[in-house]
């Protein structure tokens, strides 16, 4: 028995200790170059925000639009949630999903069906001299996202963004909303 527990304490011994405010690896923001690698458990961070049928656009919408679901890292959250501001790190995942409604046995209302999009926003000054960049993932069907031109999303979120570019409007745990 105590040589178990000698395996035990060796083992914790040879695990790399983290520092006081350090992210996890799983947190971390990682890069190819300049794109950004899509975080692969993004699906356990936070949920910041959802809505349905938001769209930017002034045209026709059928039906309720699409559900947005906006994810972000949760050692970021903890920093803005502790002094308001989004740290170099943070990072979002936007999904899109179709919105169903009368299948099975559900006669009204809605529900999220398959995915259309995936998206990202990474802050990172050191690489992008806006201090935010922003991607497409091709709905997954890429790990790292490719960069939205300037014009088509970081224009709109630095005019339209309450608070360092994020829409923070719209998001309930940002808006300091408690669960």
């Amino acid at each position: 028995m105590r040589a178990a527990w000698s395996i035990v304490v060796l083992a914790f011994a040879l695990v790399p200790s983290m520092d006081v405010g350090e992210q996890p690896a799983s947190d971390v923001p990682s890069f190819s170059g300049k794109a950004l690698v899509l975080p692969s458990h993004y699906t356990a961070w936070p949920v910041v925000g959802a809505s349905l049928g938001m769209t930017y656009s002034g045209g026709p919408q059928h039906g309720p639009g699409s559900f947005h679901r906006v994810y972000m890292n949760p050692t970021a959250l903890a920093q803005y949630q502790r002094n308001g501001s989004f740290p170099e790190g943070t990072t979002f995942v936007l999904e899109i999903r179709e919105a169903l409604q009368r299948t099975s046995i559900l006669r009204g209302g809605f529900f999220e069906g398959r995915r259309v999009a995936l998206e990202g926003s990474v802050k990172d000054r050191t690489r992008y001299p806006e201090g935010w960049a922003y991607f497409d993932f091709d709905n997954g069907a890429r790990t790292t996202g490719s960069m939205f031109p300037d014009t088509e999303c970081h224009s709109c979120h630095a005019e339209h963004g309450e608070k360092d570019s994020v829409f923070v409007q719209f998001y309930p745990l940002l808006r300091g909303e408690k669960e």
